[in-house]
C-alpha cells in the first residue's frame, strides 16, 4: 500500500495559548501568497520527516471552515466506525484551519496526502530536511473533487493501512476499539504523525470548537447544523432546487452541504467570484 505522507502545524501551540489567553480565536489574516512552515513529524517508516509548504493564505475563519466540513466529516465518520470530532481536529491541524492552497478549491486535499487520487494530482513546492540537508522539489498531492471526498480516502487509510505485523495499523482509532475520542487521538500519535504532542493539539482543538457534536452521526437535521444543511436535507426531501443564502454562509459550506464543488456552484449562478450576500437565492440543483 502507499503511504500517506501528512502534514501538522507548528503553530498550533502559539494558537492553543492565544486562546487561552484570550478565550477566543480569531482570524485577522488577508489574502497573500505567502511561504507557511507546517511542520511536524511524519510516520514514514523510521524517518522523520519535516516539511514547508507554500500556502495560500485566506481570511476564512475556523468557525465557518468548521461548518463547512462537519456534515461530510460526520457522514464518513459514521459509516466507517470513527470520530467525526478527530477527523475535522485533524483536517483543522493540517491544512492550517482551511487556509491551505492545498485544501481549498479547486484540491480539497484536507490531509496533505501526496500522490494521485483518480488519476488527479496537484504539484506543489516543498522543502524536506532529509539526510542532514534541505531538499526543494515540486511534489505531487492528491486533489478531490469535494472535502467529503477527501474525509472518505483519509478513512480509508485509517481503516485499511496494515503494519509490518500484519495488524491494521490504525486499529486503535476505531471507534469500536476506543471509549473516548481522546483514545483514538491517543493513537494517532506515533502513528500516523511522529509528533509527541499530536494528541494534545487534537484534543485541544475538538474541546475549543465543540466538535464532539459532529459524533451523533448525520441522520435528519440537527441544531448544530448550518441553515445550508438543514435546507438540504429540506429539500432534497421537497424537490426544491434554490437556497436562500443566510448570516453566517460561505460557499464552501452550500456547496459541501449539496454536494457539489465550489467551481459547480458558482457554474450554476454564474457568479465570478465567491462572494455572496445574505438574502440572494443560489441555484443548487
Amino acid at each position: 500500500m502507499e503511504k500517506c505522507e501528512t502534514r501538522s502545524s507548528r503553530h498550533v501551540k502559539r494558537t492553543i495559548q492565544k486562546k487561552k489567553n484570550r478565550h477566543r480565536f480569531t482570524s485577522g489574516m488577508g489574502v497573500a501568497l505567502l511561504s507557511v512552515p507546517l511542520i511536524g513529524g511524519v510516520f514514514a517508516g523510521s524517518e522523520e520527516v519535516e516539511a514547508t509548504e507554500y500556502e495560500q493564505i485566506s481570511s476564512v475563519s475556523p468557525e465557518s471552515f468548521i461548518e463547512s466540513i462537519g456534515y461530510s466529516a460526520s457522514s464518513v465518520a459514521s459509516a466507517n466506525d470513527l470520530y467525526a470530532s478527530v477527523m475535522i481536529a485533524q483536517a483543522l491541524l493540517e491544512s492550517s484551519y482551511g487556509n491551505s492552497q492545498l485544501a481549498a478549491a479547486p484540491n480539497y486535499n484536507l490531509f496533505g496526502v501526496k500522490g494521485s487520487y483518480m488519476g488527479q494530482t496537484v504539484y506543489m513546492t516543498t522543502s524536506e530536511y532529509l539526510n542532514d540537508e534541505w531538499l526543494i522539489a515540486a511534489e505531487p498531492f492528491r486533489v478531490y473533487s469535494s472535502y467529503y471526498e477527501s474525509f472518505q480516502d483519509h478513512a480509508n487509510v485509517i481503516l485499511s493501512a496494515v503494519s509490518g505485523y500484519g495488524d491494521y495499523h490504525y486499529a486503535g482509532v476505531w471507534k469500536s476499539n476506543t471509549s473516548s475520542y481522546m483514545d483514538a487521538t491517543a493513537a494517532l500519535t506515533g502513528t500516523y504523525a511522529t509528533d509527541p504532542d499530536y494528541a494534545q493539539k487534537l484534543n485541544w482543538l475538538i474541546e475549543a470548537y465543540a466538535l464532539t457534536r459532529f459524533d451523533t452521526g448525520t441522520a435528519g437535521y440537527s441544531y448544530y447544523s448550518t441553515a445550508a444543511e438543514n435546507q438540504a436535507v429540506i429539500y432534497a426531501e421537497s424537490g426544491i432546487s434554490n437556497y436562500t443564502v443566510n448570516s453566517g454562509d460561505t460557499l464552501w459550506g452550500i456547496a459541501e452541504s449539496y454536494g457539489l464543488t465550489v467551481d459547480q456552484l458558482m457554474a450554476l449562478n454564474g457568479l465570478s467570484s465567491d462572494m455572496i450576500t445574505v438574502g440572494q437565492v443560489l441555484e443548487v440543483r
